[in-house]
């Protein structure tokens, strides 16, 4: 049985891979700072959980050199935490994966698999879907932290000779993690929903179970190898496309509120004037909002691999899924 290590262990994703890789026959080393997410797996003998705090290298228990598959979820985004200066995205995302690294035994571990973001590209232009040859040009923290996440894992990786595969996730969701939805598509409350202009801006999405049907192929497919590799849904949607899903499976219509493109605008301007830093912070989600902000998967589809799920599937009742 392969010892997988699992950072992030008890985040959205991180849990529901932890019970993936469990159900087909690996070991568990889960490494996060709580774990009531996997609580019920911590009594389980393929699973050990390590209370761990990645920017703190000295914590980092011995344990971790057991693991021969790496799977590095852990990261500061933007819903986690009061602190959101550059300094603090880069200690947690940058030198997070640094410590876990240098703390791994490379004569043992096969496989690394990164969790990135798409928000290494930054903004886009209409029309643009950036794939894994444009050039990154991050134009938030988050973006620039998790860019210098990459390079410490290619850097690790071609030094060692270690596989690795580097996933550029677009917002993720699932039955029970709707927040990269909700702040898209409800206002406050979510007694009604609102889009921005005429709701036709596109987006790309990524399906959790998406995700982990991915990661689960790339643990030992060689056409995952030394890539670095886009992920969403095999089609985009509009805001109004995600609004009508939405409105239709509630059972109970609610209003649609457009807003002028120039409101928001000036409400975050106003928002990074009053508090300058989170100015950062308040020029991404007027971005997130409002632009388009699609990507391609070309290269994920020349793996052959299937990417089956979308909204529809992934909310449909009765459906045997992580999501």
């Amino acid at each position: 049985m392969e010892k997988v290590l699992i950072t992030g262990s008890n985040g959205y994703i991180g849990s529901r891979l932890a019970r993936a890789l469990l159900s087909e026959g690996y070991k568990i080393i889960g490494v996060d700072v709580v774990f009531h997410n996997i609580i019920d797996l911590q009594d389980d003998p393929n699973v050990m959980c390590i209370t761990a705090d990645i920017t703190d290298a000295a914590a980092i228990p011995p344990a971790v050199k057991d693991a021969e598959i790496v799977v590095h979820c852990a990261a500061l985004v933007h819903k986690r935490s009061r602190d959101l200066s550059r300094g603090n995205y880069f200690r947690t995302n940058q030198l997070g994966t640094k410590n876990i690294l240098e703390n791994l035994d490379p004569a043992r571990v096969k496989r690394i698999i990164f969790l990135s973001t798409v928000s290494v590209y930054g903004s886009t232009a209409a029309g643009i879907e950036p794939d894994e040859n444009a050039v990154p040009a991050p134009d938030d923290f988050y973006g620039e932290s998790k860019l210098a996440a990459e390079e410490e894992i290619r850097s690790f990786s071609t030094r060692h000779r270690i596989p690795y595969t580097i996933l550029r996730l677009s917002p993720v969701y699932g039955r029970s993690f709707l927040l990269n939805i909700h702040k898209r598509i409800y206002l406050p409350g979510r007694h009604c929903f609102y889009r921005i202009g005429r709701g036709t801006q596109k987006l790309s999405l990524c399906s959790v179970n998406n995700l982990l049907d991915v990661i689960k192929r790339g643990l030992h497919d060689r056409a995952f190898y030394d890539r670095t590799l886009n992920i969403r849904d095999p089609e985009n949607y509009s805001i109004n496309d995600i609004i009508s899903f939405f409105n239709t499976g509630t059972g109970k219509k609610k209003p649609v509120i457009t807003i002028p493109a120039a409101v928001p605008r000036m409400a975050f301007s106003f928002l990074s004037l009053v508090l300058p830093e989170k100015a950062e912070y308040y020029r991404y989600q007027f971005k997130k909002i409002s632009l388009d902000a699609t990507f391609s998967i070309e290269s994920l589809r020349g793996t052959g691999t299937d990417l089956p799920w979308g909204l529809e599937s992934t909310f449909a009742r009765g459906a045997k899924t992580p999501a």
